[in-house]
């Protein structure tokens, strides 16, 4: 496990502050192994993903609200594995895993955005099928194209608006930590990095983190 030796340096006449991932386990000895098998599942579901979104896209028939939905989580998919995948294999074979902190809060952010809208996505493919089952008469006039609209807008501004505040609290932190022992950056692990007991810390709680994560669906 390896440590950083300079947490903060100039860059292009910036301070620009890094923080270690220790994460990793035993990763000079397998290091190549991890990459190959994470570059196969990150070129797996990338491909994947863009082949049905395509297909739920390009063929009408495919275009129905459950399709849509399906469509959408996909999306979710791509982007939370762009989010990971690029710098854990940059990680690999580097010989110091760090970020710098701008880096980590954007990551961090994202993952929960992805995960709050990901249930909320869910949730509203439950509630179709709930529709689609139990009231097939009302399906037509319950669940319309504009509905899906309303539902797909909600499930990604809700969570966007509230974790950009989660994030925001977040960067305001000071920090007196620079390594993280997580193969990625979250908010709340970014948060228990900072000095003492802070508002910010409160606020952002392994009890109140779980209950800004569940509000958003």
């Amino acid at each position: 496990m390896k440590t950083s030796k300079i947490s903060q340096f100039k860059e292009h006449g910036l301070n620009v502050t890094y923080l270690t991932l220790e994460g990793y386990v035993e990763l000079d000895r397998y290091r190549y192994l991890y990459f190959v098998v994470m570059l196969t599942i990150y070129i797996f579901v990338f491909c994947s993903d863009i082949v049905v979104v395509y297909l739920i896209c390009s063929q009408r028939s495919l275009q129905e609200p459950m399709y849509v939905f399906i469509a959408a989580l996909l999306v979710n998919s791509l982007v939370g594995s762009t989010t990971i995948y690029p710098k854990l294999l940059t990680d690999f074979l580097s010989v110091e895993q760090s970020i710098s902190y701008s880096a980590c809060l954007c990551q961090g952010f994202f993952v929960y955005f992805l995960g709050s809208s990901g249930f909320t996505l869910l949730s509203a493919m439950a509630y179709d099928r709930y529709v689609s089952i139990c009231k097939p008469l009302q399906y037509p006039t319950l669940i319309t194209t504009a509905t899906v609209r309303r539902i797909l807008v909600l499930a990604w501004l809700l969570p966007a608006c509230l974790l950009g505040g989660a994030a925001l609290l977040a960067s305001r932190a000071q920090l007196c930590e620079f390594r993280m022992n997580r193969l990625y950056c979250n908010i709340y692990s970014i948060v228990k990095l900072s000095c003492g007991n802070t508002i910010v810390n409160d606020m952002l709680s392994d009890d109140n983190s779980y209950f800004l994560f569940i509000v958003t669906w």
